[in-house]
């Protein structure tokens, strides 16, 4: 491929690096060899771990074994398009931010980069100033949507939030007691385990409280209650022992 202008054109632009804070892991596919070096060292001196590839065919074989924070592709590449790497991630579920960086700049390639599962796509030669704004971006998103999922236990119908004493089920909103929300996180972070009295009675008021088994029980009618039948979600009592969460038909996430 060409050979375009230097990837930094003046100190600044370089000196920008250091504005990205997250720090990922970046596949990058490249044939044009100076493009990639000076990629790759722009992200290297950003903090980011960055794996390198030359051809289509190695990227596509890297793409779909390992795992990335983030993609960035070449379009024209040897032996397999960079669009044709993105389709195949996104054939099998992989949601890894992609972003295409090529000549290829008609509105006809810009909207087929979009449709083959892009993020962004920006067109060579190109602003290191924009560059840096765009993967800080894509970064920024992705890292925010990780941490949006990493605070709610979904499992089935049931959409625990991990930060407030509520939950979703089935698109109705539950409020629950401080009680009942640590009893149902603790059956839902071991679901189909059965806890007993004694480890709930742990998990609410620690060991160094005298609290009867009565109470637990009290505390799993109400939410039983609040939960209702028709939900698909039951928690079972398994005499002489305890509790244990079941969902009906496994929906949603499985259950391990």
């Amino acid at each position: 491929m060409q050979t375009h202008a230097p990837f930094f054109p003046d100190e600044n632009a370089a000196g920008e690096v250091g504005d990205i804070t997250a720090k990922a892991k970046i596949l990058v596919v490249e044939d044009d060899e100076n493009i990639l070096n000076l990629l790759s060292a722009y992200l290297e001196s950003s903090g980011h771990e960055v794996v390198e590839h030359r051809d289509g065919l190695s990227g596509f074989q890297a793409a779909l074994s390992d795992t990335f924070d983030m993609c960035i592709f070449d379009v024209m590449l040897p032996h397999r398009t960079g669009t044709e790497i993105a389709e195949a991630m996104r054939s099998q579920g992989a949601l890894t931010p992609i972003l295409f960086l090529t000549a290829l700049g008609s509105e006809t390639n810009v909207l087929q980069g979009f449709s083959a599962g892009a993020d962004d796509y920006v067109v060579k030669p190109f602003s290191p100033r924009e560059l840096v704004v765009r993967i800080k971006a894509i970064l920024r998103r992705s890292q925010m949507a990780n941490e949006a999922e990493a605070q709610l236990l979904e499992v089935g119908p049931i959409q625990l939030d991990l930060e407030h004493p509520s939950c979703n089920l089935s698109g109705r909103t539950i409020s629950l007691t401080p009680y009942e929300y640590k009893i149902l996180r603790g059956l839902l972070e071991r679901p189909r385990r059965v806890l007993s009295r004694g480890q709930l009675i742990s998990l609410l008021y620690g060991n160094d409280v005298a609290v009867g088994p009565k109470a637990i029980d009290v505390h799993v009618h109400n939410l039983r209650a609040k939960i209702g039948d028709d939900a698909g979600v039951i928690i079972e009592t398994v005499r002489g022992f305890g509790y244990r969460i079941s969902i009906s038909g496994d929906a949603g996430r499985k259950l391990q």
